[in-house]
């Protein structure tokens, strides 16, 4: 398995704040199936920023530590960027990076509200070249209240990634519910864990596919899986 988003470099944002802490979330990783992870710190969501040159030094930190512990886990760069005025140009100057040097960027979106121009962005993500894939739009409440803004982004060639925890029900039943019927009617194309800590935030990306597997047939959860593959090796998926 592949996971496309979460947090494991030391001390730049929510993520963990030590080394043990690091290892922690790498052998919970490993017991749970998934072979690459795509490392993507916040960038540009609050006082958190995490530019390309951090990437490449924090990423080869956490590297070292799997590799120290012998443990089978490809590591690769990303960002989780929230939407912002300045995310065409720093993917220009490479400031801003897609996940693991490829054609997809993780894009946030406020969880309180959903920018009049998003719609415009997104459009010149795709005009350089780039598929947007929307970070977990279940938590972005405008979204929430109506599913439309997110058939509409979708069908204007975005992807969106629902976090494992809000099909495994961690964050209320709502959000699984709604979580569920998105990823059946094909507005979700990707489950990642959004890990942050092993013990409060922790990777659980194979919880949530056995329930997608129960709930929705093994079809469904074979192709979530299939399209997280393709992110990391740059393929085109529908």
């Amino acid at each position: 398995m592949i996971d496309i988003h979460n947090h494991l470099f030391i001390n730049v944002d929510d993520g963990p704040s030590s080394k043990k802490e690091v290892l922690n979330l790498l052998n919970q990783a490993v017991k749970q199936g998934i072979t690459h992870v795509i490392c993507t710190p916040h960038h540009h969501s609050g006082s958190y920023k995490t530019p390309a040159g951090v990437v490449d030094k924090k990423i080869v930190e956490v590297r070292k530590i799997a590799q120290k512990n012998g443990l089978n886990i490809e590591l690769h760069p990303g960002q989780e960027i929230r939407i912002n005025d300045q995310i065409i140009n720093e993917l220009k100057s490479g400031e801003s990076i897609p996940l693991n040097d490829t054609r997809y960027v993780l894009v946030e979106f406020s969880f309180t509200e959903l920018r009049s121009d998003v719609h415009e962005i997104l459009a010149e993500l795709r005009s350089l070249g780039y598929i947007p894939i929307i970070a977990h739009p279940e938590r972005c409440r405008p979204i929430a209240r109506e599913a439309d803004h997110l058939q509409k982004i979708v069908s204007d060639g975005a992807k969106a990634q629902v976090t494992a925890g809000s099909v495994t029900g961690e964050l209320g039943t709502g959000i699984q519910e709604m979580s569920l019927e998105w990823i059946e009617k094909g507005l979700i194309h990707i489950v990642a864990s959004d890990a942050h800590h092993a013990s409060y935030r922790p990777f659980l990306l194979k919880d949530a596919l056995d329930i997608i597997e129960t709930r929705l047939g093994s079809e469904v959860r074979d192709r979530l899986v299939q399209n997280a593959e393709a992110v990391v090796n740059d393929k085109v998926f529908e």
